[in-house]
């Protein structure tokens, strides 16, 4: 059974024989997520990865693969199994103690482990720890992919003193800074500072970028939606199928409600870029009780779907925790997703723009929002002082003031550039945005 998943141990060449490389030579877009710059590959190592279902994670451990074996690295120390077939920690156990009988017989000192999928087997984690306490992993390098479960459980938490130089990665949607990249356009891209000071000389840009956002808006950044839309120029059933699936299954690996969590989902689709209290989630809505309504929002947050962001004072640069909220799911095909599920309509192409923009600034940077006259969406903290962000996607009226430590001001606009306009197009294809996190525990 191990040998069927473990084709180059024959030939480093049958690596074409996996299906994910298969698919990844047949796409007619490639890019390669570099996961191996993530983890930690010096012995002895426990890694985790884990993000949204389609979001590229097994393709990712593929060319991690294919990348050791063009580095000469012997074949049958690198060991791959896919483990969403396995019932539980018992049979997980079998297929490790398979692997490692081969490795003594063929004088193996360091393995690459990698058990793709690692939640699916009941109570997974029994297994590994079994194997760590026992020294059978010393010299080797493990690599456990899972569910956004895996972090909302806490599972990866029950490893203590176990992880030696490992790293736990979170794995999200691609950027639109790293979207724009596969289709050939080579911006210049760097920080919030860095493209502040020189959005003006990338103007030229802007054609290409506008038509690629457009583009964006429906696929977000999950790779099938992406070659789906290409090849057959509409998002694929499928796609969306397969992220409500795996969200769905989540839901009863945490025993959670799935008619609570859908109801929430449809109050956060509704009152999209609003402020929300959790009160109109729970009573609007039927979320149970208020206490309800933040338990599913702080699930929600915790399965690295949905960005919460909290008022700040713009003069002292407290956080408002007694104000009113605004909730944000962190890629466009989540939207599209979550509004058919709930047969809910999907926002409008302001207010996904707004989200966008909120998504990608808050993986690299502190934001809140601002809510004085009317005028400031979204402020990014940056040490004493403030930068403000208003989405304004339709006719761009006036400059932003400036108020209390906020020394900068800019309205994110679909195609006006002056001294206070940026594009949102040129905006996120120049703000480099990391597709892994590192998560620290």
């Amino acid at each position: 059974m191990i040998e069927e998943q473990n084709p180059w141990w024959v030939s480093p060449d049958l690596i074409i024989e996996n299906e994910y490389y298969k698919r990844y030579l047949e796409s007619p877009i490639k890019w390669d997520p570099k996961i191996k710059e993530n983890l930690s590959l010096e012995p002895y190592s426990l890694n985790f990865v884990f993000g949204p279902r389609q979001v590229g994670k097994s393709t990712s451990l593929i060319l991690l693969i294919k990348n050791l074996l063009d580095e000469k690295v012997n074949p049958k120390s690198i060991f791959y199994f896919s483990c969403d077939k396995l019932a539980d920690y018992r049979e997980l156990d079998e297929v490790i103690s398979s692997y490692l009988k081969l490795k003594k017989r063929e004088g193996i000192k360091t393995s690459y482990i990698i058990l793709d999928e690692v939640t699916f087997p009941k109570e997974w984690y029994r297994a590994i720890k079994f194997r760590i306490d026992k020294g059978d992993f010393n010299e080797d390098v493990l690599i456990l992919s899972g569910s956004l479960s895996m972090e909302a459980k806490k599972e990866v938490e029950t490893f203590p003193g176990r992880r030696g130089n490992g790293k736990t990665i979170l794995m999200l949607p691609l950027s639109f800074s790293r979207y724009v990249k596969i289709f050939g356009i080579d911006i210049p891209q760097g920080d919030l500072d860095f493209v502040l000071k020189n959005y003006f000389s990338y103007q030229a840009y802007l054609p290409k970028l506008s038509d690629l956002l457009e583009k964006y808006l429906i696929t977000g950044g999950f790779p099938n939606s992406i070659k789906s839309f290409i090849s057959e120029g509409k998002l694929s059933d499928s796609a969306i199928f397969d992220f409500i699936s795996s969200i769905v299954s989540d839901i009863y690996k945490l025993k959670r409600s799935e008619r609570f969590f859908k109801l929430t989902v449809k109050a956060i689709i509704e009152k999209s870029s609003s402020e929300v209290s959790f009160h109109s989630i729970s009573k609007e809505y039927g979320v149970g009780s208020v206490k309800t309504a933040i338990s599913y929002v702080d699930f929600l947050e915790k399965l690295f779907i949905l960005k919460v962001v909290e008022a700040i004072d713009v003069n002292n640069l407290k956080i408002l925790p007694r104000k009113l909220k605004k909730f944000y799911f962190i890629d466009p095909l989540i939207y599209l997703a979550f509004s058919k599920w709930t047969m809910s309509k999907v926002p409008d192409e302001n207010k996904l723009i707004e989200a966008l923009v909120v998504s990608h600034l808050a993986r690299n940077y502190g934001i809140n929002y601002v809510k004085r006259n009317g005028e400031v969406d979204i402020v990014v903290r940056q040490g004493d002082e403030l930068i403000g962000f208003e989405v304004k996607f339709g006719k761009v009226k006036k400059t932003l003031r400036v108020l209390g430590k906020m020394k900068k001001a800019f309205v994110l606009s679909r195609d006006v550039l002056d001294e206070g306009s940026i594009p949102v197009s040129l905006f996120l294809a120049m703000l480099d945005i990391p597709q892994f996190f590192e998560i620290r525990l």
